[in-house]
């Protein structure tokens, strides 16, 4: 692969721009291939005949330079323009050779009614659900191999290949990243539009016998961004337990540890129209939405606080509830469907 594909799938898997000395050390293994720059023709400086230089007296010596020599640059002068070509030269592969792209970490939803997919590859490590281990990553060619060998060992589906997927469900992949954890394998079908194909290894045998509408609305998946107010440690009114939230979408209870956790991705009114508009469903019109704004702010209001924003307003897949930060996000009020109070949190620390 090329350096431009090389950091497509470095920030598919990461979700960010690879370092410099990670750029190197991928260079020196060899996993791509560098685009050599073309080099420039060598600038010619004529000769000077004399340097005039004045000694202590005060006198003028014209001091002649050797036949055949040339200019040149004292040692500090070289290394220091060294540095600079070095430094714009790295520069530009940057520029040109670190675009940014989508983003496999994080929060994927694919319908209201539906659980997200979380994936937290940011620390050592990896996970999907925030409990299954990531034990390996294939990406590139390889994993665009792996994914067409499975297609083709599929005996109760017709879709043989790739490109036999992308063209039944009118897909524009342009990348391909798997995660395999222990009982399970994840298949990322990166689009041009920036959603998310993900299939798991239990979906192939059901793919031929899914509608365009089904694989659209459970099988594509758009990234939300986690809501930073939501992030933290909360105290219900009428519950003892401590519950935190993470920057990954989930949330489980403090007492608990690290044994037990659940999803809980929030999604907010403005993201709503995109999954709407990614199912070409109009269950939720933005008609509707803006109701739902109205309903939640006198809700709200009737608490003693104000809502400004259908963004201030957030939702979680697979519940009706709604869920509004007020007080500067030091507190949450619930509602229900109907627009009921259920309960407030407050973070704690």
């Amino acid at each position: 692969m090329n350096q431009k594909e090389w950091v497509e799938y470095f920030e598919a898997v990461n979700g960010r721009k690879p370092s410099m000395q990670e750029f190197q050390a991928a260079r020196e293994k060899g996993d791509f291939v560098v685009n050599k720059l073309n080099t420039p023709a060598p600038v010619t400086v004529a000769p000077q005949p004399q340097v005039q230089l004045t000694n202590p007296a005060g006198y003028s010596q014209t001091v002649p330079r050797p036949n055949g020599s040339k200019f040149s640059f004292n040692r500090k002068t070289t290394i220091g323009l060294s540095i600079a070509g070095l430094v714009a030269v790295i520069g530009l592969v940057w520029f040109f050779f670190f675009p940014a792209g989508p983003s496999l970490d994080g929060v994927w939803i694919c319908s209201t009614d539906q659980t997200p997919v979380v994936y937290n590859l940011n620390g050592k490590k990896k996970s999907v659900f925030d409990y299954y281990t990531i034990k390996k990553i294939i990406k590139g060619n390889e994993a665009k191999k792996e994914l067409n060998e499975k297609l083709s060992s599929s005996v109760s589906s017709n879709l043989k290949t790739l490109v036999d997927v992308d063209k039944r469900f009118h897909l524009k992949t342009r990348e391909v990243v798997i995660f395999e954890t222990e009982d399970n394998v994840w298949y990322n079908l990166l689009q041009n539009n920036g959603t998310n194909v993900i299939l798991d290894k239990y979906n192939f045998s059901t793919l031929d016998n899914t509608t365009n509408s089904e694989f659209r609305k459970y099988n594509v998946y758009i990234n939300v961004k986690m809501p930073k107010v939501m992030v933290g440690k909360w105290k219900f009114d009428d519950i003892d337990n401590i519950f935190q939230i993470s920057d990954h979408g989930t949330i489980k209870r403090v007492e608990d540890g690290e044994n037990a956790s659940d999803t809980a991705g929030f999604y907010n009114l403005e993201d709503l129209k995109l999954i709407n508009e990614k199912n070409k469903d109009n269950g939720d019109s933005e008609s509707k939405i803006k109701n739902q704004f109205e309903h939640v702010q006198k809700a709200i209001k009737k608490q003693g606080y104000t809502v400004n924003s259908p963004k201030e307003v957030y939702k979680q897949p697979y519940l009706s509830n709604y869920t509004v930060p007020v007080d500067g996000g030091k507190k949450f009020i619930v509602l229900d469907d109907d627009y009921n109070y259920l309960g407030k949190a407050e973070k704690v620390k």
